[in-house]
């Protein structure tokens, strides 16, 4: 009889490694757009580009197994068109944005997603939440 998979509890300290690992692969992300934007002006094409890249390296962690491949059927599809559709549009307004301002102010904006978001939540609700109550 195999013995029973016990969970630990997250560590604090990994959780402070990996935010900060987050942070800092952000701002050099940040800075190498901002590099590459003002070097070849073409900002909607590098945006675009930056989507093909991991929509090319999901295909491909999906393909050989390295990554599960999601489960979706028709309707699971057609309820994330909208939101990839928002998502691709904010990814290429950051990459606009970044590239027309300081590499400061975008790392502030995109610290301030989280928040926008949960503000957009409790404002637009979904029809089956309720966040007041």
């Amino acid at each position: 009889m195999a013995a029973a998979k016990t969970e630990s509890a997250p560590s604090t300290a990994k959780l402070v490694m990996l935010v900060v690992a987050w942070y800092v692969g952000n701002t050099f992300y940040n800075i190498y757009n901002k590099k590459t934007t003002n070097m070849m002006h073409a900002h909607w094409f590098i945006a675009c580009a930056q989507l093909v890249v991991g929509i090319v390296i999901s295909l491909f962690l999906w393909g050989t197994g390295i990554r599960k491949a999601p489960n979706l059927n028709a309707n699971d599809i057609a309820a994330c068109i909208p939101i990839g559709l928002f998502a691709c549009l904010a990814h290429c307004g950051s990459v606009l944005a970044s590239a027309v301002g300081a590499v400061s102010f975008a790392q502030i904006v995109k610290a301030c997603e989280p928040a926008f978001a949960a503000l957009v939540g409790v404002l637009i609700p979904p029809a089956d939440m309720k966040p007041f109550l």
